[in-house]
């Protein structure tokens, strides 16, 4: 039955999220569809490497579809402050990655991770890659996401703009 089970939680927990609007709500939807079926003890199927690594093809598809000229030519324009914010984005990722690892009890990969700069889907993936704790490395992330849309939410409404 888990054949069955585990798409039907996918999805469901996919649509629900995307209804609520949550931020990447198929991905974290999804991910906690399956994951609570996983916490209630419940046996789940696992997705095969090959279909894994077309899955994730798919991906790195529509995120390379994003790029456009005028995204290079913004990119160009702004490159020193870029790489500088880029930078300390890395640097403050290594500094709360070592204290997650060194006082939180968390693996290297898994503290490291949870704190590196990146979007959901692309840290999914390395998380996956990397054998890190994918639950709490995605659980970091979408708690910083959603933090970071209610409050840039209130600032533009502050600022008017919103």
């Amino acid at each position: 039955m888990p054949i069955v089970v585990t798409p039907l939680a996918a999805f469901g927990g996919a649509a629900l999220a995307t209804l609520l609007r949550i931020p990447a709500g198929p991905l974290i939807g999804a991910m906690l569809g399956v994951g609570l079926l996983k916490a209630g003890g419940m046996a789940t199927v696992s997705i095969p490497a090959p279909v894994q690594f077309v899955v994730f093809c798919v991906l790195g598809w529509q995120l390379g579809e994003t790029v456009t000229p005028d995204t290079l030519r913004e990119f160009k324009e702004a490159v020193l402050p870029i790489v500088m914010c880029a930078g300390l984005f890395v640097v403050f990722g290594l500094v709360l990655g070592w204290a997650l690892w060194r006082f939180g009890g968390f693996d290297p990969h898994t503290a490291f991770l949870s704190t590196a700069p990146g979007g959901i889907a692309q840290i999914g993936v390395l998380s996956v890659e990397s054998k890190a704790n994918v639950p709490v490395v995605l659980a970091v992330h979408t708690l910083r996401v959603i933090s970071v849309v209610f409050i840039a939410s209130a600032g533009l409404r502050w600022l008017g703009r919103g």
